[in-house]
């Protein structure tokens, strides 16, 4: 790991990513930006802010000697990337933001290999175009970020390592930046690459297949749970208004966060308090007795399941980080696929309340 990522992980609180069974990073939290905007918080974030921030502000002149219009983003040897500025007469922060985020990558030279070799300073790039589009809306962000991509054709190997730097900021379940709506149009993008050699597009293929699964707007997939007590349930025959879905593994401290914020919540325990809302935890890992020591700790009023994933309960959803939270509506289908209990509530809140 090099020491861009290790400075971002070293900022997030644990969270369980259940690819190697080890405690590393939570997501970032989100934080609201002037003008309605989204950002999510990173190491980098006061430094690299401060850049979108300048590259906002219209007319200040170019005082590295670079181009008129464009400012290098970093006392950076070779590689370097020069970033163009917007146009002194456009006016409005979200329009700036927009023509940021779709020339920011104008002048990358996708021949020059250096990049390839020099991960760390293409991953500093990226972090600001990164929170440029999580200041737009979700379906544009996602346009560019496809685009991006498809403008390599005629460089695989350059293409694959962007894919490697887009694939840590939006799909690693420790990145603060974590976003599927943004990483699914790379993916295929890539799937899709002329250049690309079978063989590399076998990972990306397996990425995107899993990340089409459970898609918001789509019926979640059934799958059948037993509780402590013997009983067995299915998720579609759970009955609920809505469906809070939570992925879980015992002593996991984020996990455990989780279970006691939930009851505490202005938002949740209403709706719980109410019957409208009901929560279920399901274990989809295959210690049982771990699974069934800890079932006294578990939030009363809550189902407790346990489907491993191994024996086919869960394997239909794709869950790189653990804890994982879906919101389902009365017929299982998906409102918000695995964000935080923060964006839950949010939805919640705006459409749920009082309804």
């Amino acid at each position: 790991m090099n020491v861009f990522r290790k400075l971002v992980l070293s900022a997030l609180p644990a969270r369980i990513d259940i690819r190697n069974r080890g405690c590393s990073g939570v997501r970032g939290i989100a934080r609201d930006l002037p003008g309605g905007g989204v950002c999510r918080r990173s190491p980098f974030g006061v430094h690299f802010g401060a850049l979108v921030c300048l590259l906002l502000l219209p007319g200040c002149g170019n005082r590295g000697g670079g181009a008129a219009g464009t400012r290098p983003l970093a006392s950076v040897e070779t590689p370097a990337l020069t970033i163009p500025r917007p146009p002194v007469l456009l006016t409005g922060d979200s329009l700036r933001i927009r023509w940021m985020a779709e020339h920011y990558w104008d002048n990358l030279d996708w021949s020059d290999t250096t990049w390839i070799a020099d991960t760390s300073v293409l991953e500093t790039y990226f972090t600001p175009w990164a929170q440029l589009l999580a200041q737009m809306p979700e379906s544009e962000a996602a346009t560019l970020s496809g685009a991006l991509f498809r403008k390599g054709d005629a460089h695989p190997d350059m293409q694959l390592r962007m894919m490697d730097a887009a694939e840590y900021f939006w799909h690693h379940p420790n990145s603060p930046f974590r976003n599927e709506a943004l990483f699914v149009p790379v993916l295929e993008a890539v799937t899709e690459a002329p250049g690309i050699e079978d063989i590399y597009k076998v990972r990306p293929r397996a990425q995107l297949a899993s990340a089409l699964k459970n898609r918001p707007g789509t019926r979640a997939a059934d799958f059948a749970y037993v509780m402590g007590g013997g009983g067995r349930g299915t998720l579609h025959g759970f009955r609920a208004e809505y469906t809070l879905l939570m992925f879980y593994n015992p002593g996991c401290p984020e996990c455990t966060r989780i279970e006691e914020y939930i009851p505490q919540s202005e938002v949740f325990a209403p709706l719980i308090a109410s019957g409208r809302l009901k929560v279920l935890a399901v274990y989809p890992d295959d210690d049982v007795m771990a699974w069934r020591s800890h079932l006294p700790q578990m939030p009363a009023g809550w189902t407790v399941g346990h489907a491993p994933m191994d024996k086919g309960g869960t394997a239909a959803y794709d869950l790189p980080g653990i804890p994982a939270l879906y919101l389902l509506d009365r017929n299982k289908r998906v409102l918000v696929k695995d964000c935080p209990e923060d964006i839950i509530e949010a939805w919640l809140a705006q459409h749920a309340d009082g309804k």
